[in-house]
Parts: C-alpha cells; structure tokens; sequence
C-alpha cells in the first residue's frame, strides 16, 4: 500500500508538470497581445462571518483590497489602486459584488457571478466588468482549475468600449505550505502570462504571492513583477 502510495504521488506530480508544460506550449503559440492586467479568479468568496485583506505592490501598480462576507455565498471587495510604474499616485478605486453556488472545497467544483465598478482618480464612473468564474479541484484534489469569462465597458472618451475577457489558471500544490500559480489571460485577443509562487506564511490565516506577468506584445511589461500578501482570519463569531 506504501510503494502504491508513493506511485500515486510520482504520478500526480508528473501530471502536474505535464499540465504546466501544455499551458506553456499553448502561451508559446499565442498571438502578440496589448492586454491589461486580467488575472483570473477563483469561485471562492472569503470566510464566512469574517473578512479578508488583501495588498499587492509591485513595478506597474500597488492595491489596497479589503474584502467582506456579506453572507455564505456573497463577497463584497473595495479597493484602492496606485500607480507605481512612474511616481506612486493615486490612480482610482473600485467595488466588487461576487456571488457563488457552493463551497469548491468541499464539493470540488464551484461557479460563480462578479460584477465590478472602477472608478477614476477624480471619482468618475469609467468601468463595468462581469464575468463568470469556474473552479474545480483536480489531481487529488491538491490543485485546482480556475477559468473565467466575461466582458468589460469602458468608456474611451466618446463611447463605451465592449470587450471580452477569458482565461485560465492552474494552482498546482507541490507542499502543504507551498503552490506553484500559472496563468493565461486575456482581453480580446490580446494575451498575457502571470505566474508565480504562493507561500502559506501561517495556515489558514496569512499568504503571501510572489508573480511576473506580462503580455506576449515586446515592450509590454504590464503586469510586472508583484509581491502581495493575503489576511484572512477564521469567522469572528
């Protein structure tokens, strides 16, 4: 049963780095891309009766994004955006709404609704997004699968712009306190890359990610280099 045991975990873990090469393969093939930072998301809202804040600075942007469990299955997010690829300034805000059908962990699949608003520096309306989130555990259920689709309207000045965004990511567990994070997203047909490391600072309760991403397009470093941490306290009654 032990030798069987440790069968299992080779082949998890050569499933795992096959999954990683394909993503890379498809990155590798894709078109040149212009894309804003559209990272992908889980179908997972914060503890329930709690709240979780999340901050992120790096060579393109810094976010401030405290989150709140409304209820079980709804999630509100404000957040505060900065601009650190020139000086550091204030660069707008944003509120998010996100509702979910179940708890993935515990089902293992889960789908979801998030609609967002931005709004500018001087507090204009200058951004809806909506999407779907989709997540699934696989490989034993020590990894998941996260895909979203949706679209954003923005307004370009003299008209609001329709765009779709889709992508895909992978969160491959390779210790208990360790998982390696790989993404491919998009808006339109412009694509990007993000991929990194998320470190479980003390389980259960801080996270800390560690990315690069860009687009495919050269010059196009956008989202950069991040470091960021996750807290998140278990249900405070």
């Amino acid at each position: 049963m032990r030798y069987e045991k440790k069968l299992t975990q080779e082949l998890h873990l050569l499933i795992k780095i096959a999954i990683m090469f394909v993503v890379g393969i498809v990155i590798l093939i894709g078109q040149a891309a212009n894309a804003q930072q559209m990272i992908i998301d889980d179908a997972a809202v914060t503890t329930h009766r709690s709240f979780q804040i999340e901050t992120w600075a790096g060579t393109e942007e810094a976010i401030f994004q405290p989150a709140f469990a409304v209820t079980e299955w709804l999630e509100l997010t404000t957040g505060l955006a900065f601009d650190t690829a020139g000086d550091f300034e204030f660069a707008g805000f944003f509120a998010e709404l996100k509702a979910v059908n179940r708890d993935v962990e515990e089902f293992g699949s889960a789908i979801g609704l998030v609609t967002a608003f931005g709004f500018s520096d001087g507090g204009d309306f200058e951004e809806f997004m909506a999407y779907v989130p989709y997540s699934r555990l696989i490989l034993g259920g020590d990894s998941m699968l996260h895909l979203n689709a949706g679209f954003v309207l923005a307004d370009d000045g003299d008209d609001w712009e329709f765009t779709p965004i889709y992508g895909v990511r992978g969160d491959f567990g390779i210790h208990d306190r360790v998982s390696v994070l790989a993404e491919v997203f998009a808006e339109s047909t412009d694509f990007g890359l993000n991929g990194g490391l998320r470190l479980a600072l003390i389980d259960g309760l801080l996270e800390m990610d560690i990315t690069y991403g860009r687009g495919f397009e050269s010059g196009f470093d956008f989202p950069g280099f991040n470091v960021g941490i996750a807290f998140t306290p278990d249900s405070l009654w």
